[in-house]
């Protein structure tokens, strides 16, 4: 499952190897919290909604990993059968969102919001 890490600047998005391959992408993802918008629970999160697969695996209703586009925003998408979606808006990113199955949305969601929120009380 990948691993989000939050600095007093960053988000940082950490895959293990064989999650990093499944998304033909490197194995982190670094975001400065400046480029947050916000992270929110999606457990209606469906397979119809991440548009085209550009490049990465996608296995229906198993797995979605990698860049997909949809309505020219693209978006990073690492998720999988029997986990909990979360949706973070980024600003200025080349990803529009990310897109990443976790243990507790809930939780991690309010986690990602109060950092966004000391980032920007910081500027």
């Amino acid at each position: 499952m990948p691993r989000l890490e939050l600095t007093d600047h960053e988000l940082i998005l950490h895959l293990s190897k064989w999650e990093a391959l499944a998304a033909l992408h490197h194995p982190t993802l670094r975001v400065p919290l400046t480029q947050v918008r916000g992270a929110t629970e999606d457990s209606g999160f469906g397979w119809m909604s991440m548009g085209w697969r550009m490049p990465g695996t996608h296995i229906p209703f198993v797995l979605a990993a990698g860049t997909f586009l949809k309505g020219g925003d693209r978006q990073f998408v690492y998720t999988r059968r029997k986990r909990n979606t979360i949706v973070i808006e980024l600003a200025g990113h080349e990803f529009a969102r990310l897109v990443i199955g976790v243990e507790d949305a809930r939780a991690e969601t309010a986690r990602i919001n109060a950092a966004v929120a000391r980032a920007q009380n910081q500027v």
